[in-house]
């Protein structure tokens, strides 16, 4: 009989399930059962009497996590009731907990806001009965918003206006406001009580920033000049700034009107002052001259844009206002910023829900908003008897919470959702406030990974991560445990291709990326005929019970390839298929850059707009129409025009290809068709128009050839059901293919990092692909992580936000005419580490999805092999 397994930290599990009383935050590493850990302690308050199950709030990540939460308190509460180790009591107590389920909030912390919220809905200044909006219409809301904004500062006589000309003069784009307005939107509540000052507040040019502008570019040049402290010398760059000076001085003496005022700086900028300069003619060195003469140009630039940025603030915080007092419809974000205001501000309603909810428990912190910190602190505050109501601290960080009424699970290390918002330095602050140390219980027994690979990874990320740190301005980098992850499984075989960690071509090459990505892709097709050929062993769990001891042929099913993002994806493809290996695409953003979704985009592109030849040309060369380029080449030479409304002049077109005398053979066929769609595209959805296009093409049928055929189907259905969901939440007017086609790209764009799942079919041999984002929570017998041979990306976005010291960076403009705030620069490179930060923990997500084998294909270029994840990972390895 088998020994029954004891986890090495059963001392913190002990904790978690015994010590109910307890406040406690629970740093729980990858696969370490953390939710078994949750919903045991579930039971235990539900089986000891401190709580009834609907006064519990249990809050979760995602919608699925909830579901599973949810259907595992209830198997685990009627297994309590049904377990005779209990008193009877206890197991009535999760007998009635077990069927009261329903009352309990497990939910997502947007669905519980709004429980919340629809509850107390006056004191929250909302109408009964209020609506959330869902994603899609949100979206499609604030961009009509948006541009019913910017016509009225563009056309009307406004005071932003003249600000407004001149940045547009000088480099702004429409497109930089709208990025930042859509930052601010999506970040409002970080917006309250912001301040942009002007450059020269003490200048009175509040509604002339051309004259701003001038007298700066004057001002800045003058003070510059002056470290030359032999302006006699022959010095290149002294003669290169006076000449500047000169030009300057001589615009602001004349009288010119602002755009004249916009064009002769413009004509000033960018400087380009070369290598010149002696140290010996000036007081700071050359190069602190040429970095002044940068500031001194964004300086010039940036004069229009506090004012801007004021009235975007403005708007974007009056739209706000508008959701909740005019239309009552809540966005996702509205939820979490309502919901705190309401509990922050009215201690009468935080009352009622502190009495109400005797125990929160919160999963997954590492990845939710910094406002369920706050949410969480209000609602476990600790009541002073002695204190009045009204003398009730509103500051989340002075509320000490109730004992053992806080709970909080999270794992630093797998920190990666910045972009919505998550934050790891506020799980160290809310850590801090529920009593640090005192209160950190440390998970560390691995219940997923074969010991090769917990001790890989334990030895990588324990150099990696190191014992975190923490800078100036008090961020807090994860660190990792100081005795790593222990393992659950030995990996029990002598089989040569047993569980272990394996690199795949640990080389550098000389070539340039793209033949790297193809020669990498070709490694890895190669890899999985050999992993199911060979065959590499796997955990067979269905056999080996408790005892790790039998294994199994790995098939292609057990394979996941995950990937940073969808760079390269494209080689990848064509070598499985070359490759003859099944697979199927798992995240949506990897479909979205597929070459049947690209292709079907250019066929909306040109039915959308008939002057788009480009789109035109690449939609006639698609399956939908199958134009040869040898047809193409013919048409065009035949006086044809690829605008399918411009009038077609006859045109011979030789027999062999189908030609007569008139309608340009396939090619004008095939705009003939683009043509109808055009006019079709007025009456019909997206929906409907991409559908109907779809099978009336028969690109359905032409996926039969294909040897993944099922994958391409998936692949257009997917586009439909996208299309649908848009029809289907847009407002009249708003749900045409244009408003489609512009959504569409937003969703495609990287920056979006969007991790839908689409509905993968259940009974398909096939090795799965995803993004790293996409697999979280998820684990795979097998892992081939790929692209991770590209340097990092980090990229700043426009709008940077501190929380913690309440402060808003904007900078917009291409880098030959940027604008910015004082202070972008410095927090960008900030914002930088941060991301080099969570660029690593993104690659300990990655690499404990594994369960048998993790293999790491570290093929790189000789350029950018040591600023690679790869070259990095090959460093660690020589030193082992």
């Amino acid at each position: 009989m088998a020994t029954q397994f004891i986890p090495g930290d059963i001392a913190a599990r002990r904790k978690i399930s015994e010590q109910l009383d307890e406040t406690l935050f629970v740093e729980a590493s990858a696969g370490t059962g953390k939710t078994t850990s949750l919903v045991q302690r579930v039971v235990n308050l539900v089986a000891s009497g401190r709580a009834a199950i609907g006064s519990i709030a249990a809050i979760t990540f995602t919608e699925a996590a909830a579901a599973e939460l949810r259907d595992r308190a209830r198997q685990e509460l009627e297994r309590a009731a049904n377990d005779p180790a209990h008193g009877e009591t206890e197991r009535s107590r999760c007998h009635k907990a077990a069927e009261d389920l329903g009352q309990a909030y497990f939910q997502t912390l947007h669905s519980f806001a709004s429980a919340l919220l629809h509850e107390r809905p006056l004191e929250a200044g909302l109408p009964p009965g209020f609506e959330t909006t869902d994603a899609i219409a949100a979206e499609l809301r604030f961009d009509a918003a948006w541009n019913d904004w910017l016509g009225s500062q563009l056309e009307g006589d406004t005071d932003i206006a003249p600000h407004l000309t001149m940045a547009l003069a000088l480099g702004m784009t429409v497109r930089n406001l709208r990025d930042v307005a859509n930052a601010f939107h999506l970040n409002y509540d970080a917006l309250q009580g912001m301040e942009f000052n002007d450059a020269q507040p003490d200048c009175d040019y509040t509604t002339q920033p051309h004259r701003q502008a001038m007298a700066a570019l004057v001002n800045e040049l003058q003070v510059l000049i002056e470290f030359c402290e032999k302006p006699e010398a022959q010095d290149r760059l002294h003669g290169y700034i006076d000449e500047k000076l000169q030009e300057s001085r001589a615009m602001a003496r004349e009288d010119l009107e602002p755009l004249e005022v916009c064009q002769r700086i413009s004509e000033i900028l960018p400087f380009k002052p070369g290598r010149g300069g002696s140290q010996a003619n000036w007081s700071i060195t050359p190069k602190e001259v040429r970095d002044r003469l940068k500031e001194i140009e964004s300086a010039v630039r940036s004069v229009a844009l506090p004012p801007i940025l004021r009235e975007l603030q403005k708007f974007v915080l009056d739209y706000a206002i508008s959701r909740r007092e005019t239309d009552g419809r809540a966005e996702f974000q509205d939820l979490l910023v309502w919901t705190h205001k309401l509990l922050r501000d009215n201690i009468e309603v935080r009352d009622h829900f502190r009495r109400r909810f005797t125990h929160l428990l919160i999963d997954e912190s590492q990845d939710t908003d910094p406002i369920q910190a706050e949410i969480a602190m209000f609602l476990a505050e600790t009541v002073d008897a002695n204190v009045e109501p009204g003398h009730r601290t509103k500051d989340w960080e002075k509320i000490t919470p109730e004992k053992g009424k806080l709970f909080v699970v999270g794992d630093p290390k797998q920190s990666i959702y910045r972009f919505r918002r998550a934050d790891v330095n506020q799980m160290y602050q809310l850590l801090e406030r529920m009593g640090g140390e005192k209160a950190k219980v440390e998970l560390t027994q691995n219940f997923r990974s074969q010991k090769p690979v917990t001790t890989w990874v334990n030895y990588l990320f324990a150099k990696w991560l190191g014992e975190g740190t923490e800078d100036a301005e008090g961020h807090v980098q994860a660190e990792y445990p100081a005795n790593g992850m222990e393992p659950r499984w030995q990996a029990d075989t002598p089989h040569e291709y047993g569980p272990r960690v394996w690199a795949l071509a640990d080389e550098v090459n000389d070539g340039n990326m793209d033949s790297v990505r193809e020669t990498e892709s070709e490694d890895i097709a190669r890899l999985l005929h050999h992993i199911t050929r060979s065959p590499w062993q796997v955990l067979d769990q269905e056999s080996s019970g408790d005892t790790g001891e039998a294994y199994r042929p790995a098939t292609y099913a057990d394979i996941c390839i995950l990937m940073p993002r969808r760079t390269g994806l494209r080689q990848l493809e064509l070598a499985l298929e070359d490759a003859g290996v099944p697979y199927r695409l798992e995240s949506a953003s990897l479909i979205f850059e597929t070459q049947e979704i690209l292709d079907l985009m250019n066929c909306l592109k040109a039915i959308d707009n008939p002057s788009d030849q480009v789109a035109t040309v690449a939609a006639l060369r698609s399956p939908a129409f199958g134009c040869s380029d040898v047809e193409l080449f013919e048409y065009h030479e035949g006086g044809g025009s690829f605008n399918y409304r411009a009038k077609r002049p006859p045109l011979f077109i030789p027999p062999h290809n189908g030609g007569d005398s008139r309608g340009g053979g396939p090619v004008g066929d095939a705009l003939d068709v683009l043509e109808e769609y055009h006019r079709r595209r007025v009456a019909d959805s997206p929906g409907t128009l991409i559908d109907r296009f779809i099978r009336e093409r028969l690109l359905m049928e032409a996926a039969v050839s294909h040897p993944r055929m099922r994958e391409q189907w998936r692949r257009y259905r997917f586009m439909v059901e996208q299309a649908r969901l848009f029809s289907e939440a847009a407002e009249p007017g708003r749900n045409s293919l244009r408003t489609f086609l512009e959504w569409l790209q937003n969703q495609m764009d990287e920056d979006a990092r969007v991790t839908e799942m689409p509905v993968p079919e259940e009974d398909e041999e096939a090795v799965r692909v995803m993004t790293i984002h996409g697999a979280k929570g998820l684990e795979f017998p097998a892992v081939i992580l790929t692209g991770i041979n590209s340097p990092p990306r980090n990229t700043v976005g426009p709008v940077l936000f501190d929380r913690n010291n309440r402060r808003v960076e904007v900078s917009v403009g291409s880098q030959a005419n940027r604008m910015a705030t004082k202070g972008y620069a410095m927090m960008a490179e900030r914002e930088k580490l941060m991301q080099e930060e969570e660029q690593v923990r993104l690659m300990y997500v990655a690499c404990t999805r594994a369960r048998d084998h993790l293999v790491l294909s570290l093929r790189r270029t000789a350029r950018d092999g040591k600023r690679t994840a790869a070259g990095e990972i090959s460093e660690y390895l020589k030193d082992n």
